[in-house]
Parts: C-alpha cells; sequence; structure tokens
C-alpha cells in the first residue's frame, strides 16, 4: 500500500483499505485498452535518451467502495488504525485540505451578465513517461513545452519525487525525454530565460527538504547545469520573469517551515543571486503576476490549512521596493491570477472553498468583485486565451469541470468537463491557442496522472 504520494482524502472516506486483488483502476483499464494511445505517448522514448527514476502508473489503493451497515463500524475502525499508520509513514505530507469535496456538491453556475463566445472541447494527447503532480512546465521559445520535476505516488515511506524532465511537441502530440535535473524536486519554480535556457530553482525534496540550490537546462545539448545557489532555500514560492530578463522568486517556505517575507533575483548574464527588500508579509502559495508596466503584483498565500492571506503587494525593480495593492474581499492560498489582456488581474478560488473571483487594477490600485464560479476551486489552473477570455479548470476535490470567465461581460459560463478531474496540475497557453493541461492528482481515478490533454476554444 502506497498513500504517500495521493492527494488527502476527503472526511469520512476510508483511506486505507487494502486494495482488493486484480483491482483496475479507469486509468490502468484505459491504459490496457488503449495500447495504440499508449505507443503515441511513451514510443518516443528512445532507450538511451532515458534517465531519472521512473515510476508505475498503477492506481494508489482504493478508497473503499460502498458497504453494508453491519460492516461499518469495524471498518471505520480499522481506517482510523491505518490513517494513524500512514500519516507517521508519509512523513511531513500536505495536510488533508478543506476543499476536497465532490463536484456533485456544487452549486448551479451564475453569472454577472450574458456569456458569449463557444464552450470549446477537451481531447487526450500523449502521456508522459512520469506520473506528476506538483511539477514546474514552461512554454518554449519554439512552442514547445517542458514540464520537469513533481511528485509520482508514494512507495514505502517517502514519495517519489523526479530528476526526470520531458518536453511536449504540438505538431506530433508527444512527449520526449530531455535531460535530468541534479535535484529532485516538487513545488520549484520555473523561468526560460531571453536565451532560452530554462532556469529551475527551489522546491523541496522526497524527505520534504527544501532546497537552495537551482540548475539550469541548456537547449543546445538537452542537459542540466548547476547554476549559483540561491541565497535561502525556498519551496511553494512564485517567479517571474521581469521585462530586463531577469528572474524574481518571491517567498516560499523556508527549512523551518517559516513563510518568507524576502524574495531574491537571478541574473542570467552573472549568473549570481541579489535579495531584494522584504514583503511586508511573509508569504508561501501565493501567486506572482508580472503586470504590463513591469512591476511584479504577488497576492495571497498562507499555509494548507490557514491561515491564509488577503493582503497584496506590488514590487518595483525599478526601485527595489514594495508597496502596498489593497486587500482581497477574502484571504486565499493555492489560488490563481491572470493578467488579463487590458492589463487588469484576475484572481479566483483558493483554499477554504473560495466560490469568488475578483480584478485587481493597477491603474487604481483597487479590487472589484468577478462575480462567482460555479463551483469552489483551490490547487486549480487560470490560462488566459488569444480571444481575451479566461479558462479556469479542475481543483481539488474531484472537479472535472472548467469554465470560462468573460471579462467584457464580467461573467462566467460552463467549458465542459476534462477527461480527467485534476488537481495540483499545470496548464500551458500554446501558439495555436490551445491549451495544455499536464498530469497532477485525480481523486475519481485515486492516482498521480501522466496523462495529458488539449482545450480548444
Amino acid at each position: 500500500m502506497d498513500g504517500c504520494g495521493d492527494a488527502p482524502h476527503p472526511p469520512g472516506v476510508p483511506a486505507g483499505r487494502p486494495e482488493p486483488l486484480q483491482f483496475l483502476s479507469p486509468v490502468q483499464i484505459r491504459r490496457r485498452t488503449s495500447r495504440d494511445h499508449v505507443a503515441e505517448g511513451l514510443g518516443a522514448f528512445a532507450p538511451e535518451a532515458i534517465s531519472g527514476p521512473q515510476t508505475s502508473s498503477s492506481p494508489a489503493p482504493g478508497a473503499g467502495g460502498r458497504r453494508r451497515s453491519s460492516f461499518r463500524l469495524a471498518a471505520l475502525a480499522a481506517v482510523s488504525l491505518a490513517v494513524l499508520i500512514a500519516a507517521a509513514a508519509c512523513g511531513g505530507a500536505p495536510a488533508a485540505s478543506p476543499d476536497d469535496t465532490p463536484e456533485t456538491d456544487a452549486a448551479e453556475p451564475t453569472e454577472a451578465g450574458p456569456a458569449t463566445g463557444s464552450v470549446g472541447t477537451f481531447t487526450l494527447t500523449g502521456e508522459m513517461g512520469n506520473d506528476r503532480q506538483y511539477h514546474a512546465s514552461v512554454k518554449l521559445s519554439d512552442g514547445r513545452v517542458m514540464s520537469v520535476g513533481g511528485r509520482g505516488k508514494g512507495v514505502s515511506e517517502w514519495p517519489i519525487v523526479h530528476h526526470s524532465a520531458e518536453i511536449y511537441d504540438p505538431a506530433t502530440g508527444r512527449w520526449t525525454r530531455t535531460g535530468s535535473t541534479e535535484e529532485d524536486r516538487q513545488f520549484p519554480t520555473i523561468a526560460e530565460l531571453p536565451d532560452g535556457r530554462v532556469l529551475l530553482a527551489g522546491g523541496n525534496d522526497n524527505r520534504l527538504v527544501p532546497h537552495k540550490t537551482a540548475e539550469v537546462w541548456d537547449p543546445e545539448t538537452g542537459q542540466w547545469s548547476p547554476t549559483s545557489k540561491m541565497l535561502r532555500d525556498r519551496e511553494q514560492g512564485a517567479s517571474v520573469v521581469l521585462t530586463d530578463g531577469r528572474v524574481i522568486v518571491t517567498g516560499g517556505k523556508s527549512k523551518t517551515f517559516q513563510q518568507q517575507a524576502h524574495s531574491e533575483i537571478y541574473d542570467p548574464e552573472t549568473g549570481e543571486w541579489t535579495l531584494t527588500s522584504e514583503m511586508e508579509t511573509g508569504r508561501a502559495l501565493h501567486t506572482a503576476t508580472l503586470l504590463a508596466d513591469g512591476r511584479v503584483l504577488v497576492t495571497g498565500g498562507g499555509k494548507f490549512d490557514g491561515p491564509y492571506h488577503a493582503t497584496a503587494e506590488v514590487y518595483d525593480p525599478g526601485t527595489d521596493s514594495w508597496s502596498s495593492a489593497g486587500e482581497m474581499s477574502t484571504g486565499r492560498a493555492l489560488h490563481t491570477a491572470t493578467l488579463l489582456a487590458d492589463g487588469r488581474v484576475l484572481v479566483a478560488g483558493g483554499l477554504g472553498k473560495r466560490t469568488s473571483a475578483e480584478v485587481y487594477d493597477p491603474a487604481t490600485n483597487s479590487w472589484s468583485s468577478a462575480g462567482e464560479m460555479s463551483i469552489s476551486r483551490a490547487e486549480h489552473t487560470s490560462t488566459l486565451l488569444a480571444d481575451g477570455r479566461v479558462l479556469v479548470a479542475g481543483g481539488v476535490g474531484k472537479r472535472k469541470s472548467a469554465e470560462l470567465y468573460d471579462p467584457d461581460t464580467n461573467s462566467w459560463q460552463s467549458a465542459g468537463d476534462m477527461n480527467f478531474d485534476r488537481y495540483r496540475y499545470t496548464a500551458v497557453l500554446l501558439d495555436d491557442g490551445r491549451v495544455l493541461l499536464i498530469g497532477g492528482q485525480s481523486g475519481i481515478a485515486e492516482t498521480v496522472l501522466a496523462e495529458t490533454e488539449l482545450y480548444t476554444p
């Protein structure tokens, strides 16, 4: 039984029952009966190109099926003991989220105005070589997408955290391996540098110890090499590429579990890090968004089990100073922040069953309501589409659904369902206007996903 890398189960749902013999999850069934699709996802991996740990994509132990009432008390007692044993074995994995409730409990969508535009469709594309959650993804300048690191399913007492990296080619729909990282990383930050190299910084290892280290991927060689260490160890931070090509990494959690107020900037010309002035509030699980004027908006943050910050701050790299950006209507962590075409920023969801969304206007340094999503979302993704709308999809609590925000009408509409429910995943806008949704945790399939899919508006 390996529960260490799996999502926390909702309250009241058994999480430690031994797996029945010959049980196949929906993911396994699809993998065993769709050989052509698996070959498409994995056939591009030449043996000599594959490095780093490999993981099985079989499901974690099931959450338990229906039981007759006469077995309930005995089952609950057994489950309680199993949960205590599993918690001790996992050694500090993230606590159960208060948002882990089924999507079927959601209310009907509400809109602030008439919705416009097409709904779009979700289609499966190639599978990665590794299942990944808490990984990092970035679109490369040639239009391909890199995903690196992240956590697979737990084994023994510690979860698998990957060294591997792979690249998706939208022209072929396939993933191929590239070089392996020096360190295993989950919760890292990632950024493409102006010269096409990729910077990967921080995160934590399979024993949940934050890194100071950083490394750079060279597209000419396909290999990773160490660069200067950060001045502070940090995980659960947020980074953006500044207009001058430098990279700022903000906040994050330290080895002593503190939310850090300091940030640092990486200069690709020198390969060195420098500390910035400190934020007013220490933050982790927050967002960082590059504004149109070159400043950086940082919002929310907190711990998995709260409290969550409602404050926001703006960093000015020209003066190396932070200033208040007011307060959101509620505290948020593991929410999303998306730069809109008009320069405002849409913030949506977050831990604590947040359905609300709001918009920050840098011209007035103020917040306004963006209505309510159809359901609460956290650990979801939010992607600006080519037509100016925003795709918001998935989230903890077995969410397969997606919805679209239209800034012109300040309204939400359904965008249908993904093929898998996903959270702790990444989404990247492709050059052709489609959105690639990558990996994550599935509550329904009870596994970490290697599967990826495309949203076509």
